[in-house]
């Protein structure tokens, strides 16, 4: 019998998450001091899929603490565990492999968990539609990987730490190489399925899609421009440039959001179009800072997720006109929100502020006149932080929320243990320069 239906049958909690923070805890000791280490016959690690499976880990152990009210409700607990479980594999496996269609086959086979998940315990009718949008963006957006991988088998040429000689060179072939990632990233201009999928989500989908679904994305896009023959192309500056600019259109656009949850997915949209400026830089320093954004937004975001969905639970409302004045409600509560806004705007000393700092100066060396848009995008991130802290805790609360309860133990601890890391790792990386 399969791990699946072992967890469904026996319809463990507390017992895997305990399984997934040993791992968690093997994997942080088991980094090496080489660039690439081997870990088994068909895989290999290095310090970018060291990370991101330490994320993965770090996160779905969070997405299941978080979700709480399922476990109280007893609402198909076990088959929420194993759903989360094998989100976990597909992502474990997707960070391991070195084959590019065993890679492909993980990379797509995470689509499966979050559709249920979505449609299982997500809390509006529109969920089947925002999955389906979910399913159609980033397949759609993926088939043409899948032949050009399919091109690689014929050849003989699927090992991704190699030069893809057999593979057509040309700028058009480049597009769909890509764009299957910048869709899953997202990319502006493609990101609609996300803003759906999060608003739709619960809680533990919303923090596995922002924590680590997003990062495949990204650790794709990694891969296969290494090993690209020509390098940058003149379709790199245009997606550059789109990307960088559609961070900025996202961010004016938060602005005016009234909804939390949709406020929180935007600015992902907008971390991540700084992260594939500086993927496609093709740089040192932007591939570093790239990841360091990557793991600090996977924190940081998963955290936010899970305070909107605290105030939630409470208010029944995710709106911001009703949601208010949650200081006089949640005042130990109100600290956590004003730590983690603090480290989604790159307020020092979070591991946020180092990834930015690194991008903008690899895409200011690139061209001077994207310090205008790095500039704008870093002052309006600022801009609805603030704005979100202020129209969620200051205000007049509402009669009807009176017999609110300050937090539970468990929320502290989940709160505690996203911001955490995103401080200590800084130090981290003080201590071995």
């Amino acid at each position: 019998m399969s791990v699946f239906g072992v967890l469904m049958m026996l319809g463990v909690w507390g017992e895997s998450m305990i399984c997934v923070m040993v791992l968690s805890g093997v994997f942080l000791m088991s980094s090496g001091d080489s660039y690439m280490w081997k870990a088994g016959l068909s895989g290999e690690l290095d310090y970018i899929g060291w990370s991101l499976s330490l994320l993965s880990l770090w996160v779905s152990v969070m997405a299941v603490l978080g979700s709480k009210s399922i476990k109280m409700l007893n609402y198909l607990s076990g088959f929420f565990i194993a759903l989360n479980v094998s989100l976990l594999m597909g992502f474990m496996v997707s960070f391991y492999v070195s084959d590019f269609m065993m890679f492909y086959m993980s990379y797509e086979s995470c689509l499966v968990p979050i559709f249920f998940l979505i449609l299982g315990w997500g809390y509006q009718p529109e969920r089947a539609q925002a999955g389906i949008y979910m399913l159609f963006y980033t397949l759609f957006g993926s088939l043409p990987l899948f032949f050009f991988i399919i091109m690689g088998m014929d050849a003989g040429c699927t090992y991704m730490h190699s030069m893809l000689v057999s593979w057509p060179h040309g700028s058009f072939f480049f597009v769909f190489l890509v764009g299957a990632f910048l869709v899953k990233f997202p990319m502006y201009s493609a990101h609609l399925w996300l803003l759906k999928a999060h608003v739709e989500a619960p809680v533990s989908g919303s923090m596995v899609l922002a924590g680590v679904m997003l990062k495949l994305g990204g650790y794709g896009l990694v891969r296969f421009l290494s090993v690209w023959p020509k390098g940058v192309n003149y379709f790199s500056e245009f997606i550059l440039c789109l990307s960088l600019w559609g961070g900025v259109m996202v961010s004016m656009s938060c602005l005016r959001q009234m909804d939390m949850k949709l406020l929180i997915a935007s600015s992902s949209v907008v971390h991540m179009s700084s992260c594939v400026g500086g993927l496609l830089v093709l740089s040192d320093w932007g591939l570093k800072g790239a990841l360091f954004v990557m793991v600090a937004h996977g924190l940081c975001s998963s955290g936010l997720f899970f305070l909107a969905n605290m105030v939630y639970e409470r208010s029944c409302s995710r709106s911001l006109v009703i949601s208010k004045g949650l200081l006089s409600i949640l005042p130990s509560m109100s600290f956590w929100w004003f730590m983690m806004l603090s480290v989604n705007m790159a307020a020092p000393p979070s591991l946020n502020l180092v990834g930015e700092l690194l991008l903008i100066i690899t895409l200011v060396s690139l061209s001077k006149y994207l310090m205008v848009v790095l500039g704008s995008m870093s002052f309006l991130s600022a801009c609805y932080s603030l704005y979100l802290f202020s129209l969620s805790q200051h205000g007049s609360c509402m009669n009807m929320k009176s017999g609110f309860c300050s937090g539970l133990i468990i929320e502290y601890l989940v709160a505690l243990c996203h911001w955490l890391p995103l401080n200590a790792l800084i130090l981290c990386l003080f201590w071995l320069v």
